[in-house]
């Protein structure tokens, strides 16, 4: 549990040091998690809202729907907003943190996205295969010892000066 929010305790150094594997799919599940329930919340209020006022879910009443849901939707789009903010900067840094840890730069992101936007233009297939790399790349062992970007962050280093 502890690994699904520290990429949020770790926003004050942000790119700094090393994620291990678990770090990230924890965290990981838990945004999906989270995201998955504030928009079943938010469908939930429109759902009610639209059941309240008696219409079905054509264009046509999207105006008096939302105008049914009120300050609830209202109240849940700022939050869902704010968290997805937070979450958004904590992401891109645990993702550049877990390419630290199998000794990447974290340029290395940003080759990702250029090269997923040209999958995505190309055909949709080279896109679910340039994702599915993806993946595979975050689910691969991070580099044991010590790094460029720091100690392993599975095996921390006791080689502390204060015990010296």
């Amino acid at each position: 549990m502890e690994y699904m929010f520290m990429p949020y305790r770790k926003l004050y150094r942000l790119i700094e040091g090393r994620s291990s594997r678990r770090e990230y799919w924890m965290f990981t599940l838990f945004v999906w998690i989270v995201a998955i329930v504030m928009v079943a919340l938010m469908v939930a209020v429109v759902g009610g809202s639209a059941m309240s006022i008696g219409q079905d879910l054509n264009p046509a009443a999207y105006g008096s729907l939302l105008a049914g849901a009120g300050f609830g939707l209202i109240g849940f789009v700022v939050v869902f907003y704010v968290w997805a903010l937070l979450t958004g900067v904590a992401s891109f840094a645990v993702t550049i943190r877990r390419l630290h840890d199998l000794n990447y730069s974290g340029w290395f992101l940003v080759l990702f996205y250029a090269v997923l936007v040209g999958a995505a233009v190309i055909n949709k297939y080279l896109y679910l295969i340039v994702a599915l790399g993806w993946i595979v790349v975050m689910c691969l062992p991070g580099t044991t010892g010590a790094n460029r970007y720091g100690s392993d962050p599975t095996k921390p280093d006791l080689d502390v000066e204060a015990f010296a």
